[in-house]
């Protein structure tokens, strides 16, 4: 499973630089600056027997570096299940038009299961920031965890967010 979670990551710090390569961030003004998200979650296992799924919240913050590349940590609390993520990401965007954007992110991260130490996972997604305004964006994304260990059967779950966000 380990040998595996190196195999993707070094594909998903490929596939962010290609589109950081490809992006035509440099026609664009720059945006740089801390960000804050409040979301909401749904997450769900997509193997095992058992199938399970849950609904949660979080936070986000993090700070844009250019129009290109951000760092962004996240934490998030899912309540049926009562796991809990927390995420330090690599995020890249690669497509920019007036009030809307879409981004990558990657990176590893720490889960834990009640009653449970801190497992390693591996999370990699897409998402969007729609425009409400000068600061305010809505921002829909989609997750996939590799979990370094089981939980309940599961090694691999996804996560659909919608999160209300402010950059300062």
């Amino acid at each position: 499973m380990t040998h595996r979670i190196y195999q993707l990551s070094s594909t998903l710090i490929a596939a962010l630089f290609s589109l950081a390569v490809a992006s035509s961030a440099s026609a664009q003004s720059e945006m740089r600056g801390p960000y804050f998200d409040l979301f909401g979650a749904r997450v769900q296992s997509v193997d095992g027997s058992d199938h399970f799924h849950s609904d949660g919240y979080g936070v986000r913050g993090g700070f844009r570096f250019n129009n290109v590349w951000a760092v962004e940590g996240s934490l998030s609390q899912f309540k049926d299940s009562d796991v809990q993520f927390g995420d330090l990401s690599a995020k890249a965007y690669f497509l920019h038009s007036k009030g809307f954007e879409m981004y990558a992110v990657a990176s590893p991260g720490l889960f834990k299961a009640s009653g449970e130490s801190l497992r390693l996972s591996l999370h990699a997604g897409i998402g969007a920031e729609i425009g409400l305004g000068d600061r305010a964006y809505l921002r829909p994304e989609v997750r996939g965890h590799w979990l370094s260990e089981d939980l309940n059967g599961d090694n691999h779950l996804v996560d659909y967010s919608l999160g209300f966000g402010w950059r300062f």
